[in-house]
């Protein structure tokens, strides 16, 4: 097969054209093959195809198109291309097979190729006219733009590398076309200005510069960028430098390692190379230590378990310099001795790619970039997205020899490393893998999210090695093995002394002291000038670089730990003898290696944030904005995969770069977005957002995007409370301008999540008032839209005071609205589920089973993983309630199988806390408590709220195992979070025989609080009735009988949090309490024929023992 978009859209299958049909199947393909193999969901394809006003039965629409491109595709249906996913579809075509994806690589092999030409040629002769031709949207379009700016960069490396062939002559005429064509692009008309000078047409390369300047400010009234200023000044002055062709400067020779070459001891060295002196790190050691011994000992173990196919974590912690990364070094050499396959990754202070260090570490071991690639579009929150990277990972691991990850800096990696790490290391028991885990010990340097992982590390029971300083013994074995120096004791003691033996410093220290005898004596005059810190220590051997140097130098700590050559000129200015000079010169000092040609590393991140803190603020914000530039020009055509950074360097130059700050912090996060790094998105545009507070021209239409992109970061992070405020913002914007449509577009985004936006019990009357006025606003005819923003503001007055009717009849309004207008059965999903939310409260239940019913049936049609499995729970847990155990049981049991089988870590949770009360109802207390344990355990590895529901779990259970009084602590601490948690203290108080306390704690019974009317309300008024017959409240007792009045025949509780048996034995202890015998008895009687019936034996025990009591 064979596919062109770099024109019309075409395909040959074979020898012979395919018939592709109309536009809307051609718009279809070409969604498809833009996604390269990706799966693209159905209701993207139905936005991007029909946009906002899909016809009716539009599924049935899409998957005849699908047919008919199966057809065209595999007339002999000898292999499946086109393929379908839960949810959408999938293009099966190779790289080879797609022009665009041809062209990409041919550019991208070009760059940096010192034979570039053909490969530029062959890569723009694919282009039949405009990418994507004849199709539309919003998405194509973007790829179009995308691929049409990656082709105006290959056609200027094109010429730039004809140019420098000395291919001037016949350049003017195709570049003078080109910036016709193109007049904004700078690099157009660099190219035009070098031609016409090396024609020995200087005035009209001049001329040529003129014109741009004026094009750029007519249009976008700016000045010219630096390159073209620069390259006015060459001409002006006449510089050689523009005579003839400039040679690659990655081609310049730079001598690779940190081991300086010898120098005759009769001829000193030649300015301006700093003269060599022997040091430890000339012959930098191998996986040789010195006393590390007992660290090393301590992992082999780890090491022999895993070998045996049960893995484990090396936890390594120590401040910086102290020889982390050595001790890893000589780990992986003893673990690949024993046969273990190694992979090492890692992450930096500057900003990385999400998942930055496990995409290095996996991609050695295994050979398969794109194994942590983004999961299927399926995928809704940034937990699901972890648990299925870490279920590829394990699948790939899990077979052929034992590996070793070692994850290095994990102080500097993003929330999304993180979370995979917790994942990853719960599963590592039943692998034979070992991560070894590097890290500082600092507080001040490990975020909350390293603590919250270092936490869950903790609960797998990794072996610790907390890093010193070396003593006297081991620095004097270190210095006379690399040094071939013998050091005095009392040398070595003052080392230990003023280094606390942190194996950087003493490094060092000792470059410094051998030069003038300092390692043989302590009288020398050497340790008189001793600077104190291992920064000064640092800019004590910067100090004898040439100034030029240290400036290049000074340019590449700004551009980051590593850095790129051709970007660090660009951005200095300088020349290539001064680039090649000043990185040779750190070379041979140790300060940096060279990890690939044109391509460099600072030896560690002491060095380079010795140099970076040493410029001066005025001069680090000016380099900043220069190596951003650099960036822009270096990668020009394809900076997506630099955005991040060229947000953060354009943030750091300062407020006079905000807009660019803020447009590629956008960039970034979006990308984050869609690559499921949520975390990592939301950091990134809540940035965008405070940078465009700098921006005195951005418009409210600029700010919208980055709102809703936070926003939707927060509701996949599992935390749409946060979401609301940006959500809000972003839909008043929308009316302020008179979009209604907008604006209610804007607030559904809070709808998405698995979550609610409103603490249980609260509400928000400016948030209602604006649900009203959008509803108010919206037309008549968008009848869609008006249910969803109905149904959305039943949710929102769920808990207000007085609206239990009017949020009833907005539920029922927008679900008959769905009913009878035909709406897609997307939005009636959607309207459904909110239903069901909106209409949680206990009085309800049986009001919503038919909606929920109408539901499970939707989503099993419409393929819905995620919103099936969260129904049958919902199903479940109200069957419960109705006493039909056996159909909730087989409810739960469907969830769980789903869940597990779809990998959704949050249906798996929920799944798990309703099994926890169901092995808890039913009697398994021992069950139960294992899986209350597990929960949480399982929890952690995903970094998800668990929302206090293990708690009341274990409180339930202890209660009645007659033992809640031992939580009376933890409940405490609880409490003075979640105010709910005040019920279950008071009980356990009560319990504990501790009333006055209890009394204390919750005041008298008429100040206390409603108790949530959902989903937790008959748990928690069950709690509430024992407290107060315990504390032998009669008016409280009086009311709470009168409450809990029209649920007899009921269970009270619910699947995810609790049944506290049938609501009968409550209201029979509640009425002896009140002197009631009498309904007490038929209550207790009730509920004995229920628990018996049901086999329930600890609620018949209960029941027999109340019974008892009562005589």
């Amino acid at each position: 097969m064979r596919v062109q978009v770099l024109g019309d859209l075409e395909v040959a299958v074979g020898d012979q054209a395919a018939d592709l049909g109309g536009l809307k199947p051609r718009t279809l393909l070409a969604l498809l093959v833009a996604a390269d193999g990706r799966a693209v969901s159905v209701e993207y394809l139905i936005n991007q195809i029909w946009g906002d006003a899909p016809p009716a039965r539009v599924e049935t629409s899409l998957q005849s198109y699908v047919a008919r491109l199966r057809r065209a595709l595999d007339p002999g249906r000898s292999a499946e291309r086109l393929r379908t996913h839960a949810g959408g579809y999938s293009l099966d075509v190779t790289a080879a097979e797609v022009d665009a994806r041809r062209f990409t690589d041919l550019v991208r092999r070009a760059r940096g190729n010192g034979n570039a030409e053909p490969l530029l040629t062959e890569a723009l002769g694919l282009w039949k006219g405009a990418a994507y031709a004849g199709v539309g949207g919003p998405a194509l379009a973007a790829e179009a733009t995308r691929l049409e700016e990656l082709r105006m960069a290959a056609t200027e490396q094109l010429w730039e590398a004809r140019i420098g062939q000395g291919r001037h002559a016949e350049a003017v005429p195709e570049l003078e076309q080109l910036v016709r064509l193109h007049p904004l692009r700078e690099g157009m008309w660099a190219l035009l200005g070098r031609a016409l000078y090396r024609s020995a047409r200087q005035g009209d390369a001049l001329a040529a510069l003129r014109r741009a300047r004026e094009h750029l400010a007519e249009e976008l009234g700016v000045d010219p960028g630096p390159e073209l200023r620069r390259l006015e000044e060459l001409i002006l002055r006449q510089d050689p430098a523009l005579d003839a062709a400039a040679p690659a400067l990655d081609a310049a020779p730079v001598r690779g390692g940190s081991a300086p070459p010898p120098v005759p001891a009769a001829e000193p060295a030649a300015a301006p190379a700093p003269a060599p002196t022997p040091s430890p790190a000339a012959g930098a050691p191998g996986p040789r230590l010195f006393g590390r011994d007992d660290a090393l000992a301590a992992a082999d173990h780890v090491l022999r378990d895993a070998a045996g196919g049960r893995g484990g974590i090396v936890l390594v912690t120590g401040e910086a310099g102290i020889g982390k990364t050595r001790l890893t070094e000589a780990l992986a050499a003893r673990a690949g001795a024993l046969g273990f396959r190694c992979g090492r990754g890692g992450w930096e202070a500057e900003a990385c790619p999400a998942l930055w260090g496990w995409s290095e570490a996996t991609r050695q071991v295994l050979g398969r970039p794109g194994l942590l690639d983004p999961p299927s579009a399926d995928v809704v929150d940034a937990s699901a997205a972890s648990f299925r990277q870490a279920a590829a990972l394990a699948d790939a691991l899990r077979d052929g020899p034992p590996t070793m990850l070692v994850l290095d800096d994990v102080h500097w990696a993003d929330t999304e490393s993180l979370r995979l790490l917790r994942r990853v290391a719960a599963q590592l028991p039943a692998l034979p893998v070992v991560l070894v885990v590097a890290l500082r010990s600092a507080p001040a340097e490990i975020g909350p999210a390293v603590v919250d992982a270092l936490a869950a590390l903790a609960r797998t029971g990794p072996v610790r090695v907390d890093l010193a300083g070396l003593d006297a013994a081991a620095i004097t074995a270190w210095v006379e093995a690399y040094a071939d120096l013998r050091v005095p004791p009392e040398v070595a003691a003052e080392l230990a002394a003023r280094t606390d033996g942190n194996p950087f410093y003493v490094t060092e220290l000792v470059r410094l002291l051998v030069r003038d005898g300092g390692l043989t004596s302590l009288d020398a005059g050497a340790w008189r000038v001793v600077p104190d810190g291992v920064r000064d220590v640092v800019r004590e051997r910067l100090a004898r670089l040439p100034e030029s140097s240290a400036l290049v130098l000074g340019t590449a700590a700004v551009a980051g730990r590593s850095f790129d050559l051709l970007v660090v000129a660009h951005a200095a200015g300088a020349e290539r003898e001064q680039v090649a000079e000043a990185v040779e010169s750190a070379l041979m000092l140790g300060l940096v290696d060279e990890l690939e040609p044109g391509r460099f590393r600072f030896s560690h991140a002491l060095v380079r944030d010795a140099i970076y803190h040493g410029l001066p603020a005025p001069t680090r914000a000016r380099a900043h904005a220069e190596v951003a530039v650099a960036l822009e020009q270096r990668y020009a055509g394809e900076v997506g995969a630099h955005v991040a950074e060229l947000a953060e360097h354009y943030r750091l130059a300062g407020p006079l770069h905000a807009r660019s700050a803020w447009v590629f912090a956008r960039r970034a996060g979006l990308a984050a977005a869609a690559g499921s790094a949520h975390d990592e998105a939301y950091r990134l545009l809540a940035e965008a957002a405070e940078l465009q507070d700098l921006d005195p021209h951005v418009t409210a239409a600029e700010r919208e995007p980055v709102l809703l992109g936070q926003a939707a970061a927060l509701i996949r992070l599992g935390r749409p409370i946060e979401a609301w405020q940006p959500v809000a913002r972003a839909a008043r914007a929308a009316l302020d301008r008179g979009d209604a449509v907008g604006a209610a577009r804007a607030m559904l985004t809070i709808t998405t999540g698995t979550w609610g936006w409103r603490n249980a019990g609260d509400w928000d009357d400016a948030a209602v008032a604006l649900w009203e006025d959008v509803l108010a606003r919206l037309p008549e005819d968008r009848a869609d839209l008006r249910a969803l923003v109905r149904v959305s503001l039943a949710v929102e007055l769920l808990y207000r005071p007085g609206s239990a009717g009017r949020t009833t009849a907005l539920a029922d309004e927008a679900v008959q609205a769905v009913r009878r207008s035909g709406a897609r059965d997307t939005v009636r999903f959607q309207v459904l589920r909110l239903a069901v939310q909106a209409l949680i409260r206990p009085d309800l239940l049986h009001h919503r089973t038919p909606i929920l019913d109408e539901l499970l049936t939707l989503a099993v049609d419409l393929g819905d993983v995620s919103g099936l499995a969260g129904a049958l729970t919902t199903r479940a847990s109200d069957r419960t309630e109705l006493g039909r155990l056996a159909e909730a049981d087989a409810d739960l049991v469907r969830a769980e199988e789903h869940a597990r089988r779809h990998q959704l870590p949050g249906d798996l949770m929920v799944a798990g806390w309703c099994r926890a009360t169901w092995r808890q109802l039913t009697g398994d207390l021992a069950g139960a408590e294992a899986d209350i344990a597990d929960l949480e355990a399982f929890q952690a590895t995903l970094a998800m709220a668990g929302m206090g529901i293990a708690l009341v779990q274990l409180s339930l259970l202890r209660w009645v195992q007659g033992r809640l009084g031992e939580l009376v602590a933890t409940l405490e601490g609880a409490a003075r979070h979640f105010p709910l948690f005040r019920e279950l203290l008071g009980l356990a108080l009560v319990e504990a025989g501790r009333a006055d306390e209890a009394r204390r704690v919750l005041g008298p019974w008429p100040d206390q609080p409603p108790l949530p009317w959902n989903y937790l309300w008959s748990t928690f008024v069950v709690f509430r009735s024992y407290t107060w017959m315990g504390l032998g409240d009669a008016a409280a007792v009086a009311d709470l009988r009168a409450q809990l009045a029209p649920y007899s025949g009921r269970f009270a509780g619910t699947l995810p949090v609790g049944v506290a048996g049938a609501v009968d034995l409550t209201l029979g202890e509640l009425a002896a309490a009140d002197g009631d015998p009498a309904a007490a008895r038929a209550h207790l009687s009730a509920a004995r024929r229920t628990h018996a019936e049901l086999g329930l034996p600890v609620w018949l025990a209960r029941t027999d023992a109340a019974l008892d009591r009562l005589g």
